[in-house]
C-alpha cells in the first residue's frame, strides 16, 4: 500500500499560560489530494498547517511527509524540507518589493543552485500558467492583490515541491477574486497533480477541494 504524503498523528501543540492551540489532532492526505481545512479564527487551523510544514515544532504527536518522520529537534534537516518537500502561499503574499514577478518567482531556485536560464524558463512557464505571462516584468506594486496572489502561487510551485500549503490565501481579496484563486488552485491540482492543503474560514471556497476537514478548539471534528 501506498503511504500517504502527509501523516500527522495525535498532535499537540501548547503555548505558556495554559493555552492548548492543538490536541490530539490525527490528519492524512493522499498523493494528489486538493484538502481544505475550515473553522473560526482560533481553532488551530493555522497552528496545524505551521507544524505539517516545518515552521513550527509540535509539543506531542509525530509528522511524517513520504513516508520519513520530521525531525522537529534537526533545524539543518526542517530548512532542507522545507526546501525541497513544500511550497508556501501566505495571506500576505509575501512577495520581495524590489524583485519583478519572474524574479520573485525564480527566487527559490537560487537556493537549489539553477543556471539563470533555467530558472528564467521555469518562472516563465508558470507565470503563463496562472495567466500573468504578460506581468512578468512587473513589481508586486503595480500588481493587484489578485495578481500577487498568483505570483506567490507560481513561486510555490517553481520547485517541484509535492506538497503546497496555503494560508488562508484569499483573505486579503474579494469574493470574485477569492474564487478566482481557489478555481486557480483546483486547476492546478488537477493538472500537475500536486498535493494541496488549503486553511479558509469560507465553506464556499472550501468546496474547491475534494474533501473539507473542519476544526474547533484545536480538534478536527469532521
Amino acid at each position: 500500500m501506498t503511504s500517504p504524503i502527509l501523516e500527522a498523528r495525535a498532535l499537540s501543540r501548547h503555548y505558556p499560560g495554559g493555552v492548548r492551540a492543538l490536541e490530539g489532532v490525527d490528519l492524512r492526505i493522499e498523493r494528489g489530494e486538493f484538502v481544505s481545512i475550515i473553522g473560526r479564527s482560533g481553532s488551530g487551523k493555522s497552528t496545524l498547517l505551521n507544524i505539517v510544514g516545518g515552521l513550527d515544532s509540535p509539543t506531542g504527536g509525530s509528522v511524517a511527509v513520504n513516508g520519513t518522520p520530521l525531525d522537529f529537534s534537526d533545524r539543518r534537516a526542517l530548512i532542507s524540507f522545507r526546501r525541497e518537500m513544500v511550497g508556501f502561499v501566505f495571506q500576505q503574499f509575501n512577495l520581495i518589493p524590489s524583485l519583478t514577478a519572474r524574479e520573485n518567482v525564480e527566487y527559490p531556485l537560487l537556493f537549489n543552485y539553477r543556471p539563470p536560464a533555467e530558472r528564467q524558463e521555469k518562472a516563465n512557464a508558470l507565470l503563463a500558467m496562472v495567466g500573468l505571462d504578460g506581468r512578468a516584468s512587473h513589481y508586486p506594486g503595480q500588481l493587484s492583490g489578485g495578481e500577487q496572489q498568483r505570483v506567490a502561487i507560481a513561486r510555490a510551485l517553481v520547485a517541484d515541491s509535492p506538497l503546497v500549503l496555503a494560508d488562508e490565501p484569499t483573505g486579503n481579496l474579494d469574493s470574485a477574486t477569492s474564487e478566482g484563486i481557489f478555481s486557480l488552485l483546483q486547476r492546478l491540482n488537477r493538472e500537475r497533480r500536486v498535493t494541496l492543503l488549503v486553511v479558509t474560514h469560507e465553506r464556499e471556497l472550501a468546496s474547491y477541494a475534494d474533501r473539507t476537514v473542519e476544526m474547533r478548539d484545536g480538534r478536527v471534528v469532521a
